[in-house]
C-alpha cells in the first residue's frame, strides 16, 4: 500500500463515517435518559471529528500523512498505558485501543515503505 492508497482508505473511511453518523443523529432517543442522550450526541461528535480528520489527511503530502499518523499513534499508545484493563472493568477500551494502535501503525509503515497491501 502507498501512500496515495492511504489517503485513498482515509476518504473510504470518512465516506462510511458519515453513514454511521447519519445513522446516529437520526437514530430516535427521545425515551433516553440525558445521560444516554449525552452519549449519543458524544458518539456523533466523536466520528465526525474522525470523519474530518481523515479528509484532512487524503489531502495532505506523503511526509505529513506519515507524521501526522505517527502522533496519532503515539497519543493512542498513551490511552492504552492509561487504560484499565482489570477482569472487572466492565468496557473493553484496551482492547480497542490496541486495534487502532496496530491499524495506524500499519498504515504509518505502509504509507512510509511503500509496500503493496499483502
Amino acid at each position: 500500500m502507498t501512500a496515495k492508497e492511504v489517503k485513498q482508505t482515509l476518504a473510504d473511511e470518512a465516506e462510511l463515517l458519515e453513514h454511521m453518523i447519519a445513522a446516529v443523529e437520526k437514530f430516535d432517543s427521545s425515551g433516553f435518559t440525558n445521560q444516554a442522550r449525552f452519549i449519543k450526541d458524544s458518539w456523533a461528535r466523536f466520528l465526525g471529528d474522525r470523519c474530518q480528520t481523515n479528509r484532512s489527511l487524503a489531502k495532505v503530502d506523503d511526509l505529513e500523512l506519515v507524521i501526522d499518523l505517527t502522533e496519532e499513534k503515539c497519543q493512542i499508545e498513551q490511552y492504552v498505558k492509561a487504560t484499565d484493563s482489570t477482569a472487572g472493568y466492565t468496557e473493553t477500551w484496551e482492547k480497542f485501543l490496541t486495534c487502532e494502535q496496530d491499524i495506524l501503525q500499519k498504515l504509518v509503515d505502509r504509507a512510509r515503505n511503500g509496500k503493496s497491501a499483502q
